[in-house]
């Protein structure tokens, strides 16, 4: 017998570099070379070994450990069930892999009944495949295990299982179509988690029985958080009662699913909220895309004269209800057709578009700016006094004096006339009288030299 593992062993050995290896245990000799054809057809190196305790007994002259392991359940001397239990004990005491990256077993067996899913399920295993099989099945399986797709790459998942053995199957699993992995151990940590990394989840798997928060709990508690209102949550449970099931559901659980499961089910049923995850997310991506266009400027990526006009009105609204000052900036570029008409639009366009990018360092989070047409530009300082407003103007105005702009070889010095009103200096009786005094002023700077602000005295 040693003689016939050595061979295997020696004969695998070169192929093992560079390919992965698959190692094949079954009593049947027809079933180890139809295995065997197969996976080798699909660039797999295997080993075979006639039952589980020739198996373990050869695992320490192997070159390399194996990347995939398939068992058959019914076997002599040991059968698969044992041949597993035995792999994962070695694991556990760091002699055969790691617990923490244990190999991936793959039951192969003509009794497919759930007593047998659910025991491979605790063993760690989440590939079935029933005898008979069609061609191309075993590849496919063994494909799916250890050549991930990066389907869903750059999308996340939270795992949330009170058992680690489960979140760790469950994100193997789903490690295998690209998937970022976060894990909880309870409801109350999950919850933690998605107030934390809402943006960036796209899918819950959600244990129903855990200690601290179950997982009905936890899914009403994150279907409150506005970030959690769309995120797809699949409930998995070993409890069959009807009560549990629809408690799920009640909570905000878009899918259910019952342990023990297989791999091909969970990825099924994970795909299709993925997809439409994504495909939510495109048309949302979409929706601001157009939004910004109908609301941006798009030389300077300021806010437009329409989107500005009907904000002022609400900032000026507010300002008079609750008693808070409101300041205006109006500003254009000084001789600025002489740029247009000596260096080119194209020169041009680029003032305008730094002066924008000046303006946006210049201006709170709570300010708007936007440019009001041409070479105008103009900002809004809610709780801002005249004082106040001037200080920033002043700033804004020596910034862009004191900028060199320069492109593609050409250079030219860029100066702005601006001017400042202010609602508790000037009571204006309308947002659009505020917006016209601090045009008034803009004249009044223009008329006194240019490259200066002035602001319209009450």
């Amino acid at each position: 017998m040693m003689g016939i593992i050595d061979e295997n062993l020696n004969n695998a050995a070169p192929a093992s570099m560079d390919r992965k290896t698959v190692v094949v245990v079954d009593d049947s000799s027809t079933m180890r070379s139809i295995i065997q054809q197969e996976l080798e057809a699909a660039g797999f190196a295997v080993i075979t070994f006639i039952d589980g305790l020739e198996a373990l007994s050869s695992f320490h002259w192997m070159h390399k450990l194996p990347d995939l392991i398939t068992l058959d359940i019914d076997m002599p001397r040991m059968d698969g069930f044992v041949c597993c239990e035995k792999i994962r004990e070695l694991e556990d005491k760091g002699l055969f892999g790691t617990p923490e990256a244990r190999i991936p077993v793959l039951f192969v067996s003509a009794n497919d009944t759930f007593e047998n899913r659910s025991r491979g399920f605790h063993l760690g295993v989440l590939e079935f495949i029933s005898k008979p099989f069609v061609r191309g099945d075993i590849a496919k399986a063994v494909s799916r295990v250890l050549l991930p797709q990066s389907t869903f790459a750059g999308m996340t998942a939270l795992v949330i299982d009170d058992n680690q053995g489960v979140r760790r199957m469950v994100g193997t699993c789903l490690h295998r179509i690209g998937l970022t992995i976060i894990e909880a151990e309870n409801g109350r940590q999950a919850y933690d988690l998605v107030r934390e990394h809402s943006s960036r989840l796209d899918l819950a798997i959600v244990d129903y029985e855990m200690p601290v928060m179950r997982g009905d709990e936890f899914i009403h508690l994150a279907r409150q958080l506005p970030e959690a209102e769309l995120l797809p949550m699949l409930s998995i449970s070993s409890t069959e009662e009807t009560n549990a099931v629809l408690r799920m559901f009640r909570a905000g659980a878009t899918d259910y699913l019952m342990k023990p499961f297989i791999a091909e089910e969970l990825l099924a049923r994970v795909q299709v909220h993925l997809q439409l995850r994504r495909h939510v997310r495109h048309l949302e991506e979409m929706n601001r895309n157009l939004y910004d266009r109908a609301v941006n400027d798009a030389l300077t990526g300021l806010r437009n004269k329409r989107y500005f006009q009907e904000a002022f009105e609400e900032m000026f609204a507010r300002a008079l209800r609750i008693g808070i000052d409101l300041s205006c900036l109006f500003f254009d570029l000084d001789h600025f057709k002489k740029v247009n008409d000596t260096c080119g639009h194209g020169f041009g366009d680029y003032v305008l578009k730094t002066v924008g990018a000046l303006l946006r360092k210049n201006v709170r989070c709570g300010d708007l700016a936007a440019r009001f047409g041409g070479e105008e530009f103009v900002v809004a300082l809610p709780s801002t006094n005249v004082d106040s407003a001037l200080f920033v103007a002043e700033k804004i105005r020596a910034q862009i004096e004191g900028y060199r702009f320069s492109d593609q070889g050409q250079q030219w010095a860029v100066t702005a006339s601006i001017g400042v009103a202010s609602l508790h200096v000037h009571r204006p009786k309308t947002a659009a009288d505020l917006l016209q005094l601090a045009d008034q002023a803009l004249y009044r700077a223009k008329g006194n030299g240019r490259n200066r602000v002035e602001y319209q005295r009450a």
